[in-house]
C-alpha cells in the first residue's frame, strides 16, 4: 500500500453543486455507510489517516478465486492476516475501492472517461437536469455519476498514462465483478461483461501532415508504446489479423527497439463514435460548424516528451526513437478483406488508449477513444490549436462520446 499523505481538504466544483466533491480516501470511507443512503450528503474533511485504516483494517474474508487456474483446478485464496483487508484488492467492508473511492451502486455501466480532473464537471454539465446522483474526489480520480438522455451515466477522470489507466480499469473491473457480501467474484456464467462500455475522451497530437488541428481522431487500433500491457497476457481480440499485422508493421520501425505492442478499440464502440459524428454533422447547416474526423490507429506513450518523441533541451540527441514522429507517420497496415479491405494509417498520439483497450479486451468490456487534435507534429507546417480552436473541437467531442455512449449496445 502507497505511503500515506496527508490531503489537501476538498473545495466545492460549482457554488451550484449541493455538495462539494467527497475529500480524499479517508473521508469518503468514513462516510461511506451515509453516502449509500445519501449519496450526495456532505462528507466533511478529515486526515488520511486513522479513519481509512480503520475502514481498511476491518475483518474482510479474502477474495475467493472463481477462475480456474491451469489444470483446471482452483487457486486457493491466500491467507489475509486477521483484522486486515486483502492488500491485493484494498476494499473497505461496504465496499469502498482504494483508488476511486467509491461503491459499486455509485458507479454506472456507461462510464466517459477523461484524463484532466477539471474536465469531469464540463462533461457533467452535459447531463439530465437534476440527474446527478454521486460525486467523489480523490487524488486525481474525480467521479460524477448522472444520467444523459435517461441513461445512467458516469464520468471519471484517470489523470495522465497508461499506469493510471490500469489502476481504474482494475478498480471498475472490481467494482462490477467482485461481490462484498460474499467474498467471492462473478462466475463466467453470471459475468455480463458486454454490458460495461468506456469511452475516453482526451486531447492528442498527429503524425500526418495531412490532419488539421480541430479534427477529431477515433481510435480504431492502438500501438501501445509503453510497457503497462506487458504483465498482461494478450486478449483473444489480438489474434485479430488486422491487429498482428499492425504489430509487425510498427515494429518493423525504430519503434522495435521499444517493443510495441498493437490490440484494437472495440467495433461496436468505433460504428458508435462515428454515427454519432455523422449525425452531429447532418444536424448542422454551416460547414464551419460540422465537425472534422479521422478514423485510424491511436498510438499511445508512457510520457509526454521523449515517450512521444519530443527531445527537450539536453535530452536532443539522448532518444531511443529520435525519429517517432516520421516513423509512426510511415506506418500502414492491411485492415479487412475483399471488397472491404483498407489501408489503416496511425492518426494521432497520446497517452491512454492503448491500455484502455487491451484491458477492457482482456475483460471483454466495449471500450474506445475519440481525442480532439490539438497539434500536427509532422510535414512543412506543424502547429498547435488555438484555445479556441481546442475548446470547440473538445466541447463537440464530449457530446458526440456521450450520444454515443448511450447507443452502444450491451450485448
Amino acid at each position: 500500500m502507497p505511503p500515506q499523505k496527508r490531503p489537501r481538504s476538498s473545495s466545492p466544483a460549482s457554488p451550484k453543486a449541493k455538495t462539494a466533491l467527497s475529500s480524499p480516501a479517508a473521508a469518503v470511507a468514513a462516510a461511506a455507510a451515509a453516502r449509500a443512503s445519501s449519496a450526495l450528503g456532505a462528507a466533511s474533511p478529515k486526515k488520511f489517516g486513522s479513519p481509512v485504516q480503520k475502514a481498511l483494517s476491518s475483518p474482510v474474508a479474502p477474495p475467493a478465486l472463481s477462475s480456474p487456474q491451469k489444470g483446471g483446478k482452483k487457486a486457493a485464496a491466500p491467507a489475509v492476516a486477521a483484522g486486515s483487508c486483502d492488500p491485493d484488492l484494498p476494499m473497505t467492508p461496504d465496499g469502498v475501492i482504494y483508488h476511486l473511492a467509491c461503491k459499486s451502486s455509485q458507479l454506472a455501466d456507461k462510464i466517459v472517461l477523461v484524463g484532466d480532473p477539471g474536465r469531469v464537471e464540463v462533461v457533467a454539465a452535459q447531463f439530465d437536469k437534476n440527474s446527478i446522483t454521486f460525486r467523489g474526489s480523490h487524488r486525481e480520480i474525480n467521479i460524477i455519476t448522472g444520467k444523459y438522455k435517461g441513461t445512467p451515466v458516469s464520468c471519471l477522470s484517470t489523470g495522465m498514462g497508461t499506469d493510471n489507466v490500469e489502476i481504474v480499469i482494475n478498480e471498475i473491473h472490481a467494482l462490477k465483478e467482485y461481490n462484498i457480501t460474499t467474498h467471492t467474484w462473478l462466475s463466467n456464467k453470471e459475468r455480463k461483461p458486454g454490458a460495461v462500455h468506456l469511452i475516453r475522451i482526451g486531447t492528442c497530437g498527429s503524425p500526418r501532415d495531412d490532419v488539421s488541428v480541430g479534427t477529431l481522431a477515433v481510435s480504431n487500433h492502438a500501438i501501445g508504446m509503453d510497457n503497462t500491457c506487458r504483465y498482461y497476457q494478450e486478449p483473444e481480440a489480438n489474434k485479430a489479423a488486422s491487429v498482428k499485422a499492425l504489430a509487425k508493421a510498427a515494429n518493423a520501425t525504430q519503434l522495435g527497439s521499444v517493443g510495441v505492442y498493437a490490440t484494437k478499440a472495440h467495433q461496436d464502440v468505433v460504428d458508435a463514435i462515428v454515427n454519432s459524428v455523422e449525425a452531429h454533422n447532418k444536424s448542422k447547416k454551416a460547414a464551419a460548424d460540422k465537425q472534422a474526423y479521422v478514423v485510424g490507429t491511436t498510438a499511445s506513450g508512457s510520457g509526454f516528451y521523449g515517450c512521444q518523441g519530443r527531445a527537450v533541451g539536453q535530452f536532443r540527441g539522448r532518444l531511443t526513437v529520435p525519429d517517432l514522429v516520421d516513423e509512426l507517420g510511415s506506418i500502414r497496415f492491411p485492415v479487412g478483406s475483399g471488397k472491404n479491405a483498407q489501408v489503416e494509417k496511425v492518426v494521432n498520439i497520446e497517452m491512454e488508449n492503448s491500455a484502455l483497450c487491451y484491458l477492457s479486451n482482456a475483460l471483454g468490456y466495449k471500450a474506445g477513444t475519440v481525442c480532439a487534435i490539438i497539434a500536427r507534429r509532422a510535414g512543412a507546417l506543424r502547429e498547435f490549436a488555438t484555445p479556441e480552436v481546442a475548446k470547440r473541437t473538445l466541447a463537440n467531442a464530449i457530446v458526440i462520446a456521450l450520444d454515443a455512449l448511450v447507443t452502444v449496445p450491451a450485448s
